[in-house]
């Protein structure tokens, strides 16, 4: 093992290479799972565990002491989205040509926090590679924007929209600055409804590299919106 992620299906490899992404410990970064209400067991929960934690086989700098501050001020390490959410954000995903911030709102209990709705905050500019809003509010639990597909770019060796969900260096520097514990990200106009998300401190670990792609299973891609209901554990 050297650290880095396997190619998964569609990644090339200059894809990998460019991001210089440190892969964490453990068997794996996070799981997703679907966890059904006990009594109705109609509404699904997306629950995906993240452990922070850089691996060795890639150079990094040390730490700070900021650094290691924000690490231990994070303790959530599970993000739980509800299917109706989920499908929301596809469909503003799926119909947006330039990028849009959300503060994504929900209640935190232990290590696990359950996100089930939105507010827009104030975007001072808004692109379709770029986008400035104002912070969201302090009891944010995650900031979801979205990246619209526009095709492979062969410069980084993007060849699909599943290469394209990543954060990029910009991205980075404000999931850092931020305290909002979890970063999510749709790609948009994409033949499927594609999320990934990471925590704050898999940010922090990877501040270094050009950009932060997808760790394995921290990222759900479905066949429709009509199937998001249809995931069972």
């Amino acid at each position: 093992m050297d650290g880095r992620t396997p190619s998964p299906p569609g990644a090339g490899r200059k894809y990998w290479e460019w991001s210089g992404k440190v892969q964490e410990r453990g068997r794996c970064a996070a799981v997703l799972l679907y966890a059904m209400p006990r009594r109705t067991r109609l509404l699904a929960y997306v629950i995906v565990a993240a452990m922070a934690g850089p691996r060795p086989g890639h150079a990094q700098a040390p730490l700070t002491p900021l650094d290691s501050a924000i690490l231990a001020s994070q303790p959530l390490k599970r993000l739980v989205l509800s299917p109706s959410l989920f499908r929301r954000l596809s469909v503003l995903a799926a119909g947006l040509d330039r990028e849009v911030v959300l503060c994504l709102q929900g209640t935190a209990s232990g290590d696990s926090a359950m996100v089930r709705d939105f507010v827009m905050p104030d975007l001072l500019s808004s692109a379709a590679d770029a986008v400035q809003p104002l912070p969201c509010a302090p009891a944010t639990l995650a900031v979801w924007h979205n990246h619209p597909w526009t095709g492979p770019d062969s410069s980084f060796g993007v060849k699909t929209p599943e290469d394209f969900c990543s954060l990029s260096e910009p991205d980075l520097r404000t999931v850092i600055t931020d305290s909002v514990p979890f970063a999510v990200v749709s790609v948009g106009r994409a033949r499927r409804p594609i999320l990934c998300w990471w925590r704050r401190v898999q940010a922090v670990v990877n501040r270094h590299v050009k950009f932060l792609p997808r760790f394995p299973r921290q990222w759900l891609e479905v066949s429709s919106l009509a199937a998001i209901d249809t995931l069972a554990p």
